[in-house]
């Protein structure tokens, strides 16, 4: 079983009176523990692709399945997306109303015997990642981009999900601190044997790939393989 298969994918939209075609009868395979990157010039459709494998749009064509399942058939996605993805990007995928350390003891009732502990780990988490005691009880919505991104994070380290997609994560994670971030990120994973699918032209994050795929033209091409 995959960690993520697409087979025969069209996705298009409407863009004024032209028909704009992102992926036509694409097809797309990741294993389990991989980490993949891909790249792409501007509007290629890199967070489309992403934003499909997380079910939060369907392709006009053809089936996408994450591990085994086929994601039309997923009837609560957000509550499926918080169970099975770490989802990094700038558009935000925790819940806005809640503070930062809330968001990573989502699914943990407060009357649970191991509370304490739980949240004495979300707080080490979120500091560790540069949050004060304040921010990380500020709420999300209240957060600059970049620490609303680094509680996403956050709450990857909490949850250990079996698929991270990870959407440009180098526009607000820059410089030496970004990359010391990303590296944890990447340690993490391949600690927990979950599988990371990027999307990226940084050339620092293309060569620790296990697979590289160009988006051009509709289509995914596999790029030479990175030997670490």
């Amino acid at each position: 079983m995959y960690a993520v298969d697409l087979n025969n994918v069209l996705k298009r939209f409407l863009n004024g009176n032209e028909m704009t075609v992102l992926y036509d009868n694409m097809n797309f395979r990741v294993s389990e523990g991989e980490l993949v990157v891909i790249s792409g010039k501007r509007l290629s459709g890199k967070s489309t692709l992403l934003r499909m494998i997380a079910a939060m749009t369907p392709p006009n064509k053809g089936t996408v399945e994450v591990f085994g399942q086929n994601l039309l058939n997923i009837k609560k996605r957000p509550e499926w997306r918080l169970q099975n993805i770490g989802f990094i990007t700038n558009e935000g995928c925790l819940i806005p109303y809640l503070t930062a350390k809330q968001n990573l003891l989502i699914g943990i009732p407060t009357d649970d015997r191991n509370f304490a502990r739980k949240e004495r780990e979300a707080e080490q988490i979120l500091s560790e990642l540069g949050f004060s005691e304040e921010t990380m009880n500020d709420s999300y919505e209240a957060l600059t981009s970049k620490e609303q991104l680094l509680a996403t994070i956050g709450r990857i380290f909490m949850t250990s999900p079996k698929l991270i997609l990870a959407d440009e994560p180098t526009k607000e994670l820059s410089g030496k601190e970004g990359q010391d971030v990303l590296h944890k990120l990447f340690s993490f994973a391949k600690k927990q044997g979950s599988t990371v699918i990027i999307t990226s032209n940084d050339e620092s994050i293309i060569e620790k790939a296990d697979t590289c795929f160009l988006l051009e033209n509709c289509k995914l091409q596999e790029k030479k393989t990175q030997i670490q």
